[in-house]
């Protein structure tokens, strides 16, 4: 049979006492004399109280390869998140920048080089697998945030992009918009991705997926879009993989005497402060970094706590948020 174990409440009961007495005398804590305190803990002691265990503070150490000076209020965003979980959970973490050579000649952080210990790891953006194996080794307990590779064989957490891809897509043809395009790297992954939903939008809706109004941002990109606007064959809206690429689109698409959205309306991604600054304000998809932050930390603390469990993969999905660079058709 489980015995009940003694609570402060069951001791506060016992004596006539409040439990807040009960609480400070067994904390050691100032408010009450020393006569009564003593009176409590022998009480205590006579019910079998057993003081709790304080819960040991997990060591956490979050990895970035993103310089300062590359800074977005994105970026921003993340690191703030991830500091204010990690804050909520009460544990103790170091943040480390590594940038890619220190990745490439398998430089272990600073920290775990100076014998430091920890319970988990946070990386943030795509790592090398081999890096990421080698950190492994010396952290059991890895997770990343953003950067989701296929082979990666880790707990993820990521945002979805093929939804984000077909939630905009559909968004466009629910507005009479028949031709749609892509601008962005589309040798990304979560730019494939992206594409994927796009295409299975127009797919499902009966419309043509028409190759040519997919370009990347490079200078093979550039020249392909001054074709499409020489041509007169521009979609009457482009999906871009970033608020930043939207925003210089704009601003190419304003140097060829087009406006956004009369001419040709434009979607971003990411929700970033310039989007809302944009001329005119630019419709994009918030990625719900908070949420994304917390689903991290939770996502490693349990891992922490259960070392065996199978990896996990969790796609955020993001949130359209309306704005005045896409029109009705």
């Amino acid at each position: 049979m489980k015995i009940k174990k003694v609570t402060i409440t069951d001791i506060a009961e016992a004596m006539g006492l409040s439990p807040v007495s009960v609480s400070r005398a067994l904390s050691d804590q100032s408010g009450i004399s020393d006569e009564l305190k003593e009176k409590i803990v022998q009480k205590a002691a006579e019910m079998g109280y057993v003081k709790p265990k304080k819960r040991k503070s997990p060591r956490i150490l979050v990895l970035h390869q993103k310089p300062y000076r590359e800074d977005n209020s994105n970026f921003s965003h993340m690191m703030q998140g991830i500091e204010q979980a990690l804050q909520k959970e009460d544990a103790d973490y170091s943040i480390e920048f590594l940038d890619k050579e220190t990745q490439n000649r398998m430089i272990l952080p600073y920290r775990l080089s100076k014998g430091f210990v920890f319970d988990g790891v946070i990386l943030i953006g795509r790592f090398n697998l081999d890096y990421a194996a080698l950190i492994n080794e010396r952290i059991r307990n890895l997770i990343f945030l953003t950067g989701y590779s296929p082979a990666y064989d880790y707990d993820s957490v990521w945002f979805s992009f093929i939804n984000a891809g077909y939630k905009q897509c559909k968004y466009l043809i629910d507005r009479g918009h028949t031709r749609i395009g892509f601008a962005g790297d589309r040798k990304a992954y979560r730019n494939k991705v992206k594409e994927s939903g796009i295409v299975s939008a127009l797919e499902e809706n009966g419309l043509p997926v028409d190759e040519t109004l997919f370009f990347d941002t490079d200078e093979d990109g550039s020249a392909k879009l001054r074709k499409l606007i020489e041509d007169r064959k521009l979609p009457t809206a482009f999906i871009c993989d970033h608020d930043f690429t939207a925003i210089e689109l704009i601003r190419t698409l304003q140097q060829h005497d087009m406006t956004v959205p009369d001419d040709v309306s434009i979607l971003g991604s990411g929700n970033t402060e310039v989007s809302a600054l944009s001329l005119p304000p630019l419709t994009t998809m918030d990625l719900n970094i908070g949420y994304s932050c917390r689903a991290v930390v939770s996502t490693l603390l349990k891992r922490i706590a259960e070392p065996d469990k199978p990896a996990e993969n969790i796609a955020i999905l993001s949130t359209l948020v309306e704005r005045e660079s896409v029109r009705r058709i």
